[in-house]
Parts: structure tokens; sequence; C-alpha cells
């Protein structure tokens, strides 16, 4: 439910320092979901929530990173250092980042395989429970990039038919790394 302005206050300062900035809003699961007759946010929401959009917000960023690094981009493709390209997202977008650095889940006994190996790095920002999956560990073992994880205390995602608490992500940690606590 964000659009491409919400961290723009990142953005702006990061491009001020010489780091570039490409702000990804994904038409379907976007701020649209909050407009519009309120008795139909339920299913808004449902269907933003949909394997086939996690899927479709790993095809906008490809497509977003992709006309940046093109030779249409006005020039400044060049001033990008291509080696060092690092997706970030928060709540859906960290899921979006996760399976673009390589996580993967199966579905219908085949990986669904989303990477983009241009991307270095990662920064996950209050990822929720990977679409519905118990296993965080395997979902994640095929990326390889290094990834920081994020979140607080009070980061609780309560929409029409979804709760999601603090409790998710110390579980998902836990399953990533026992001895961490």
């Amino acid at each position: 439910g964000g659009s491409r302005q919400g961290y723009s206050y990142l953005g702006r300062p990061w491009s001020a320092h010489g780091v570039a900035s490409l702000d990804v809003q994904h038409v379907g699961s976007d701020a649209g979901l909050w407009r519009g007759n309120p008795f139909g946010m339920v299913g808004r929401l449902q269907a933003a929530a949909q394997e086939t959009e996690a899927l479709a917000r790993t095809a906008d960023l490809r497509f977003a990173l992709d006309r940046m690094l093109s030779d249409d981009s006005g020039g400044l493709a060049a001033a990008v250092d291509r080696e060092r390209l690092v997706a970030a997202g928060h709540s859906y977008g960290a899921n979006t980042t996760l399976l673009s650095v390589g996580a993967q889940v199966e579905r219908g006994g085949r990986a669904v395989d989303c990477l983009d190996a241009r991307l270095r790095a990662a920064i996950v920002l209050s990822a929720p429970p990977f679409y519905g999956e118990a296993d965080t560990a395997a979902v994640l073992r095929s990326s390889a990039v290094p990834t920081l994880h994020v979140t607080c205390t009070e980061d609780v995602i309560h929409i029409p038919g979804y709760h999601s608490g603090l409790q998710d992500r110390l579980d998902r940690r836990a399953r990533l790394d026992p001895e961490l606590d």
C-alpha cells in the first residue's frame, strides 16, 4: 500500500551524496489500495497479497533496473556502478527484495526463481512471514548476498484479514540462526 514517494526522504540525501536511488511503485499493490469504495478494501488487499502479485513485483524491479541502466536513460546509466547495486524494501517490498536476491519458494514441485544477479546486497525492513512458508531458512538458503534485516518492537501489520506482529519476525530470525537466541 505504499508509493515511490514513501522512502524519498532517504533517496534524496543518498543522491545528494552520490548514491543513485531508484524508487519503484508497484501498480496493483501500491497506495491505490486505500482509495475507492471502503467496502471493497478487503478484496483489494487480498488481491494484492496473491503470489502472482508478489512475482509481478520482482518483474517490476527488474524492468526498472533495465530502464535505469539502459542507453535510453539519458546518460544516467553511465553514472551507476553496476557492481554495487543494492535492493531495499519495506514489508511487502522486503519480500520482493528477498525474492530478487535469490530467495526461493517451491510451487508445483519446482522452485520459483526471481533472482536478479545484478543485485549485490539487500536491506529488508520489517519483512512479514514469507508467503505462508513455515521453513524460512529453506526459502532464504539460495540467497547468497549480504543482507541486513531490520525491524522494531512496535512493527505490527494489522489490516483486515491479516495480522502479523513482532513475534513473527523473532520466530523468523530464530529459524534462520538459532544461535542468536
